[in-house]
C-alpha cells in the first residue's frame, strides 16, 4: 500500500488519477481478503474484513463520481476485463456466504446507475435473494465459463443441478485460460514476489448454498471453498434492512425456514401461508418462475 499512498500524494491535484489509484487500492484489499482465505484465516475474522473491502470500493466509486464525464468509468467494468467480473461476483458471493447480508445493498450500489446494473443474469440471481424489484433478464456477460453456471440455474431437478454444478466447478478455472489475467499466477511465484492469492469459485459456493445443492460430488475440487458453504449453512439467514425500514428475507424451496412467520412465493398463486422456524419450505414443480423462492412477509 506504500506505493499507492505515494501515488495519492503525487497525484493529489488530478481527480482522475486519484480515483484510479483508489480503485487499485480497493482491488489490492480484495486480493488481501483472498490471500487471507487461502492462508486459512478464520471465517469470522474474514467476515469482519469484508467491511474493509466494501468500504475501499465505496471510496473509489465516490471519487470517480467527481471526475469529468469524459473520463468517468465505473469501479467495475464487468464486460472487460473478465477479472473485474470475477472480482465483483466474488465479493458479492463472499458477502452471501459469510452472512454479511448487510453489505449486499452496498455492493449493489457500486453498480447502481452504471450500464452494468441489471445486465447479467447471474448477478441478478444472487441479488434477487436480498433486494426488491430486481429485473428478470435472460442475458449474461461472459458465456465462458459462466454459461455453465446458467445451466445450473436452469436445471429442473436437484440431481441435474448437482451434476451441472460439478461440471462448472471442474471447468471454472481451466475455461478462463487466455481470458483472465489472474490465470496461471501460481506458475510465476518467485522467492521475491508473487501476486498469486488463490483460485476460488466463490460464486459456485454461493449458488450451492442458496439453492441447497448437494455438493458431495465436487466438495473436494481445489477451487471449491467448501468450508464457506459449511459456514453459511451453519448459521440462519439474516434479513436485509432497506433504507425505508423494510426487511427482505428470501429462501429457496427445499431449505428450512429461517424465521417463523408468513411467507409467500411468486412461483404459485395463493401460496401464502405461515411457516415455523426450521420447517422445510416446499418447492413447486413445473413453475414458470423456475426455482421456487419464498419471501418473508411482515404482514400478520
Amino acid at each position: 500500500m506504500v506505493i499507492y499512498n505515494d501515488n495519492l500524494k503525487r497525484n493529489k491535484d488530478s481527480i482522475y488519477k486519484t480515483s484510479v489509484t483508489l480503485e487499485h487500492m480497493a482491488a489490492q484489499i480484495w486480493a488481501e481478503f483472498q490471500l487471507r482465505y487461502t492462508a486459512g484465516e478464520g471465517l469470522g475474522t474474514l467476515a469482519a474484513f469484508m467491511d474493509k473491502v466494501v468500504q475501499a470500493y465505496e471510496i473509489a466509486a465516490k471519487s470517480m463520481d467527481e471526475v469529468p464525464d469524459d473520463q468517468y468509468r465505473p469501479v467495475f467494468t464487468l464486460n472487460d476485463p473478465l477479472d473485474e467480473y470475477v472480482d465483483y461476483l466474488g465479493i458479492l458471493s463472499a458477502a452471501v456466504l459469510l452472512h454479511r447480508e448487510d453489505l449486499i445493498p452496498k455492493i449493489h450500489a457500486l453498480l447502481a446507475g452504471t450500464d452494468y446494473d441489471g445486465s447479467d443474469l447471474l448477478i441478478e440471481e444472487l441479488l434477487n435473494f436480498y433486494l426488491p424489484d430486481r429485473p428478470v433478464i435472460d442475458e449474461w456477460l461472459w458465456d465462458k465459463p459462466y454459461g455453465m453456471l446458467v445451466e445450473v440455474i436452469d436445471s429442473e431437478t436437484p440431481a441435474a443441478r448437482a451434476k451441472a454444478m460439478k461440471k462448472y466447478v471442474t471447468k471454472w478455472y481451466p475455461s478462463m485460460k487466455g481470458l483472465a489475467h489472474f490465470w496461471g499466477k501460481h506458475e510465476k511465484i518467485t522467492p521475491e514476489y508473487s501476486d498469486y492469492v488463490g483460485y476460488w469459485a466463490f460464486c459456485a459456493a454461493a449458488f450451492t448454498y442458496l439453492y441447497d445443492i448437494d455438493d458431495s460430488g465436487y466438495r473436494n475440487e481445489t477451487v471449491y471453498p467448501k468450508d464457506l458453504v459449511d459456514y453459511a449453512r451453519s448459521k440462519p439467514r439474516q434479513p436485509v434492512r432497506l433504507k425505508d425500514g423494510n426487511e427482505i428475507l428470501r429462501v429457496a424451496g427445499g431449505q428450512p425456514c429461517p424465521r417463523a412467520g408468513n411467507w409467500f412465493s411468486p412461483a404459485k398463486e395463493g401460496s401464502a401461508r405461515h411457516f415455523n422456524e426450521g420447517e422445510l419450505m416446499p418447492s413447486f414443480d413445473a413453475s414458470e418462475y423456475g426455482q421456487t423462492i419464498w419471501q418473508w412477509s411482515s404482514a400478520t
